[in-house]
């Protein structure tokens, strides 16, 4: 890759692989001589917590970032020396054709599988049925009772304020699992419509 091609996140990979533990100022340095640009501290900071972060970017997965009393240091861990340039900014990457992934990554380099967390690796290759579309979660199941075909269980009726509730609790987990693809049947019974009886 030509020098002025490469983006910022990959003059701190580079930074990175010299194996040393380094602090913003001291890649921010590097990645100013290597890439022959004025580099703002903030910038690098900025884009060294979003490399850092297993969340936001998978190469985070392989950085260590430790506190010291004068601030973080950055490096890769040992084992992710063993991936190819290329492979490690493919990494920074969430789209892109023929990109080296994650999941290519652990197959290839399986002893990197310590770093990542297994419910994320779960996650991420092979598409789980979720239990939770099943029936309700521990936390509802107090409030709505599954019935069987028993005539002797009473009805719960609902109040909407409890529905909104549990229709909220249910999108916040989907939003805290990274936004799981999960099929919901939903079936309302409103009793007393449509039966006026006269007398």
């Amino acid at each position: 890759m030509e020098k002025n091609k490469k983006t910022n996140s990959e003059f701190i990979i580079d930074a990175m692989r010299s194996g040393q533990e380094m602090k913003s100022p001291e890649i921010t340095k590097k990645v100013a001589e290597d890439s022959g640009k004025n580099m703002k501290i903030q910038d690098i900071a900025s884009i060294l917590a979003k490399l850092s972060n297993s969340e936001k970017c998978d190469l985070g997965f392989f950085i260590e970032k430790k506190k010291t009393h004068k601030g973080y240091t950055y490096n890769l861990v040992p084992e992710a020396f063993n991936l190819p340039v290329e492979a490690l900014y493919d990494l920074t990457r969430k789209t892109g054709k023929n990109r080296y992934t994650l999941e290519q990554t652990l197959a290839d380099y399986p002893e990197l599988k310590k770093y990542v967390k297994t419910s994320r690796l779960k996650n991420r290759t092979i598409k789980q049925p979720s239990k939770r579309g099943r029936k309700p979660s521990a936390s509802s199941a107090s409030a709505v009772r599954v019935t069987g075909n028993s005539k002797a269980t009473p009805e719960i009726q609902l109040p909407e304020q409890n529905l909104n509730s549990l229709v909220a609790r249910l999108i916040e987990e989907i939003s805290s699992q990274g936004g799981l693809n999960i099929n919901v049947n939903l079936t309302v019974q409103f009793a007393g419509l449509g039966s006026n009886e006269e007398s």
